[in-house]
């Protein structure tokens, strides 16, 4: 025991009388020491200034010690009719004693009360409480979203609930979180009608894209690299414009680092040009046919000048 208190270093016991219980509190936290307990305390002083604190100012305690402190209130015997506040032949008075019972029991409750306008105020507002904020103006926010995010979006609720489901609200949502103001380009759709994937291996990986009704898609750029965003911030995108987007759209996310707009032509054009090997051709079927004729016409003369040099 002796050596664990040569560790504890020791530190001088604040000034508190006279100060509000908010800032006492955070000035005994910062000399290392701890409220232990706060005692209401009959006074016309203004609510919740130190009237008294244990240890005195000045004595030399450990650190982490605890700090009681005594503050006014305004019991609530006051608000009970005068023959209430009769006292008895020793100077006890049950009603009061009773009282003060009840003002330390629901006192963090009153403390709370004075600063409920808080909760109305996305700046100002607990961290816990901004999901059921958000809720009251139908908007969502992600639980792993930065607090800023959360605030900023909130804030915003009003402006952009009229906005929502249009192409500058789902610009402002996402310049909200990311930072970054995207690209919307409407009525437009990367992929048409036939897809071949990387193994190139028709019948394999190959895909043949249903009908697109360009109405109905849009396409989100953002200016950032790929490579420079995180897969946590993708998925998030991905949620954003999910929740912002109209229920019967289709979208697409590209980055900038995903190439020009020539690479998202359409990939195979019969009559065209062909999207298989370099240089490949999509030739008439009868001309095919000879093709194929002569070749194998070609290949039985070979075969008959193969026999003959045997002989």
């Amino acid at each position: 025991m002796a050596a664990e208190l040569r560790v504890r270093a020791v530190v001088r016991v604040p000034d508190l009388v006279g100060k509000h219980l908010t800032k006492a509190r955070l000035i005994v936290e910062n000399a290392g020491l701890k409220v232990d307990a706060v005692l209401f305390r009959e006074s016309y002083e203004e609510k919740d200034i130190v009237l008294e604190q244990k240890p005195a100012r000045g004595q030399m305690i450990y650190a982490g010690d605890p700090v009681t402190l005594h503050v006014s209130r305004q019991g609530y015997l006051n608000m009970l009719p005068a023959i209430y506040r009769r006292s008895d032949p020793t100077g006890r008075n049950f009603a009061r004693d009773l009282c003060w019972i009840l003002e330390h029991m629901f006192g963090p409750i009153e403390d709370l009360l004075d600063v409920v306008h808080t909760y109305f105020d996305p700046q100002e507002c607990p961290e816990e409480f901004l999901p059921w904020l958000a809720s009251w103006s139908a908007m969502m926010v992600d639980l792993d979203w930065p607090v800023e995010k959360k605030r900023a979006i909130i804030r915003s609720a009003i402006a952009l609930y009229g906005i929502r489901g249009t192409v500058k609200g789902l610009k402002r949502f996402l310049e909200i979180f990311t930072g970054h103001e995207p690209k919307i380009i409407e009525n437009e759709w990367p992929f048409k009608g036939f897809r071949i994937e990387s193994q190139a291996a028709i019948g394999v990986d190959t895909v043949i894209l249903p009908p697109v009704h360009l109405a109905r898609c849009f396409i989100v750029e953002m200016p950032v690299k790929f490579t420079d965003a995180s897969p946590e911030m993708v998925i998030r995108i991905h949620q954003i414009v999910q929740m912002e987007k109209p229920a019967n759209t289709h979208y697409y996310l590209r980055f900038a680092a995903e190439g020009s707009d020539s690479e998202l032509r359409q990939f195979f054009a019969i009559g065209v040009r062909s999207g298989i090997g370099i240089g490949a051709e999509v030739v008439d079927p009868e001309e095919l046919a000879a093709l194929e004729k002569a070749a194998l016409g070609e290949k039985r003369s070979t075969k008959k000048d193969d026999d003959k040099d045997k002989k």
